[in-house]
């Protein structure tokens, strides 16, 4: 069958895993990203309370010089997403080196989690200037 995609396949980062990095319990999937947090679908609820150091796996790619991202955040917010089976966990990063801020920086273009505003629920930074 012919090709008919008029622009390149993008993979979804929902899949990438998001663990807690100090008992590598899986938190759940990235949904969204920005250079500030970023938030993850998960089956359980986070208290908002603290901070927690994430564990985020990468795709195994050329473009990322290494396989996982461990970032000091903390939980600004956590909801219920649409499908009440799930929860959306709002993060924002602490303190991310320039190292790793290049690799946001590149998983941000590479996915496209830059986006019409009005075609998707708020960002990370939206929803935290709410609180």
């Amino acid at each position: 069958m012919e090709e008919r995609r008029k622009l390149p396949r993008k993979y979804l980062m929902a899949f990438s895993s998001v663990y807690d990095n100090e008992n590598r319990i899986l938190l759940g999937y990235l949904c969204d990203l920005t250079l500030d947090g970023l938030m993850v679908i998960s089956k359980i609820p986070k208290n908002t309370e603290g901070e927690i150091e994430l564990y985020i796996e990468l795709p195994e790619t050329p473009q990322f010089p290494k396989d996982n991202l461990t970032i000091q955040s903390r939980i600004i917010w956590c909801k219920e997403d649409i499908d009440p089976r799930l929860y959306n966990i709002g993060f924002q990063f602490i303190d991310l080196s320039e190292e790793d801020k290049a690799i946001v920086e590149q998983m941000i273009e590479s996915y496209e989690f830059n986006r019409e505003q009005e075609l998707f629920p708020p960002s990370v930074n939206e929803l935290n200037r709410e609180f």
